[in-house]
């Protein structure tokens, strides 16, 4: 791989061949910065007019946004007709980036594949300098969709009769990786929608629970499900197909009678009661842990070859075969997703539990897999009692073994059980679809019925009249430490800092601030509850840095922005947006006046106290 190419002459030879405006796509934000830094004192510089007319257009927009005054970039940007552009830089500098590249007055900017969707940004020229991205705490490929959104933004329409993608040479890239993106088809569009507990509070709160099921029916979430059941049904019908040679014998279900006959004989013969210890939701679950399904587990995905129960505990376990191509055993209880694949093979008996050929093509397959990948919902479902039958005696009297049709039922049993296991299995998975999003509403309904925010009629409650006016992230978290009066009294920089604490949801390192005696025993506290009702709702990160940070700009009126940012390693655009979201926090809280005078008067004064320089730019 050739060295990538430098940012001057990148840009030199853009011009040259009349490609700008240009965005230069890179990695990380440290990227974009490093490649505006390598232009200081280089003879790249643009016209005495040209930097003019971007100097004025700063002093315009400072009028209005005095946040980017002395921004540090500014000299930069008029110099050398580029620019910088990513998450970390306040929301005022990046419009002002967004207008001048509209102005025509950038002859380049590097950003993030964040500029990539969302943002109106029209250039002549795209450059990809790569073809993976930081998600999380690892690099991926970007998918189909993402690199088509980065080539969609060359050409500018009314001015480009074609817009340009150029690919550059880096030790990021992967050219099959982005041959694949731009000739193939984007992956399907997946609705986002969730049932979370304000909104079944609210819906409970305006309509009735047939028009809650007509509303449900009628979403995007809904239709898709109901796609895939449709397809579910077909194979059914299959599977239905393939049942009927094997018809009622002298028993009208003699598959059901077998495995009574089968079992109980092995009851006998081992002089003791066979228990289960499964889970009521390992118990739901174990039906679509069949050899094919595709799972998610700790690991990553993994496509399951067979599944047995111990010998010595009874526990189900799995045979997989793992993302890296490598095959190992694990229980099922640590599957953490069941996915909406199931790849049809025929099982062996002996290692590797499937023909070579089909190790192969798993293998392909675990390798091509989406980033996003549809579930299916699982439910427990109610206590079924064991078949009378199982708890008969066997004597040499059972009519198996004299029955005419004894031969061919011992032969056929194995092949119709598979069979009917697939249509049980089947028939699962598309009563789970058509009822999902349903389901997910009563479980919701549920824990606000036991926690006291709905009565046993699904009518709200008092507090459910309050708490459905609290629609944020965790909020059943924020209520029930309402509900403990765990804010009483506090002062406004706590309330703040520990709504930043709720609010914050990147895990990335940062410098750690000295925390407040106060703040830290309400961070303890907070926790606690967080752990308590993490079966009902996912706990906050909680970290003790952002809500030092929060609590340190609103106890001290005198900081200045400029001082808040440099005493953490965060970048600007970060604290912002930690910042706003904090507010948005407590606004939420300052809506409950009516119910929570005191505590509303909290918020606001906290909400006050955080509006100042850069904060005052909010709308």
């Amino acid at each position: 791989m050739p060295p990538a190419i430098h940012p001057i002459d990148l840009v030199d030879i853009l011009r040259r061949h009349r490609l700008t405006p240009a965005i230069v796509f890179l990695t990380s934000r440290r990227g974009c910065d490093e490649a505006i830094d390598t232009f200081i004192h280089s003879s790249a510089g643009v016209s005495a007019t040209h930097s003019e007319k971007i100097r004025t257009f700063f002093e315009q927009f400072a009028q209005n946004f005095p946040s980017i005054a002395n921004h540090p970039l500014i000299s930069v940007v008029q110099d050398y007709g580029v620019a910088a552009h990513h998450a970390g830089h306040l929301p005022s500098w990046k419009i002002a980036i967004e207008e001048l590249m509209r102005q025509g007055l950038l002859d380049a900017v590097f950003a993030t594949t964040t500029l990539a969707a969302g943002v109106d940004f029209p250039a002549r020229t795209v450059v990809i300098s790569q073809s993976s991205v930081r998600k999380s705490q690892d690099f991926m490929d970007l998918t189909v969709s993402e690199i088509q959104q980065l080539a969609g933004r060359g050409g500018r329409r009314g001015k480009d009769f074609v817009g340009f993608v150029v690919v550059t040479p880096s030790p990021y890239i992967d050219l099959h990786v982005l041959g694949k993106g731009l000739t193939g088809q984007p992956e399907p569009i997946n609705s986002q929608f969730v049932v979370s507990y304000p909104m079944v509070l609210n819906l409970l709160n305006a309509h009735s629970l047939d028009q809650i099921t007509g509303l449900l029916g009628k979403s995007f979430a809904q239709f898709q499900l109901n796609q895939r059941a449709a397809i579910h049904q077909d194979r059914l019908d299959e599977v239905h197909e393939q049942l009927t040679p094997y018809g009622p014998r002298e028993c009208v279900d003699w598959v059901a009678q077998w495995k009574v006959f089968d079992l109980a004989r092995r009851r006998k013969a081992h002089r003791r009661p066979i228990v289960n210890t499964d889970s009521p939701y390992l118990a739901a679950c174990l039906p679509f842990l069949t050899p094919g399904r595709l799972i998610g587990l700790a690991k990553g995905p993994a496509i399951i070859l067979r599944h047995y129960r111990s010998k010595g505990t009874g526990t189900p376990m799995l045979s997989v075969l793992y993302a890296k191509g490598t095959m190992g055993e694990c229980q099922a209880q640590r599957v953490v997703h069941i996915y909406d694949h199931v790849y049809e093979f025929q099982p062996i008996r002996n290692i590797p539990w499937c023909p070579p050929s089909t190790l192969h093509q798993f293998k392909a397959i675990l390798s091509q897999l989406p980033t996003r990948l549809p579930t299916v919902p699982i439910f427990e479902a109610t206590h079924e009692p064991e078949d009378p039958l199982l708890t008969e005696i066997v004597t040499d009297e059972f009519a198996c073994p004299t029955c005419p049709s004894h031969t061919a039922c011992k032969k056929d049993v194995a092949l119709v059980s598979r069979l009917q296991l697939k249509a049980q299995q089947v028939t699962k998975t598309i009563k789970a679809l058509r009822d999902g999003l349903w389901h997910q509403f009563q479980q919701k309904a549920d824990v606000l019925h036991k926690f006291g925010y709905l009565t046993a009629h699904l009518e709200l409650t008092v507090e459910g009249e309050w708490a459905r006016l609290i629609r944020i992230n965790h909020s059943l978290l924020i209520t029930e430490l309402i509900r403990m009066e765990a804010f009483s009294g506090m002062a406004p920089e706590l309330l703040a800092g520990v709504m930043a604490s709720i609010a914050h949801d990147d895990d990335r390192p940062s410098s750690y601030m000295r925390l407040s005696p106060g703040l830290a025993s309400m961070l303890k506290q907070v926790r606690h509850v967080g752990e308590s009702l993490s079966a009902y709702e996912t706990a906050p990160l909680l970290r003790s840095d952002v809500a030092a940070l929060a609590e340190r700009w609103i106890g001290n009126t005198e900081l200045s922005w400029a001082s808040l940012v440099h005493s953490t390693s965060m970048a600007e655009g970060d604290v912002y947006r930690l910042l706003a979201r904090t507010l948005e926090f407590l606004s939420q809280i300052y809506g409950l006046k009516g119910t929570h005078p005191g505590l509303a008067d909290t918020a606001y004064r906290a909400m006050i106290s955080m509006r100042r320089e850069v904060l005052a730019e909010l709308p």
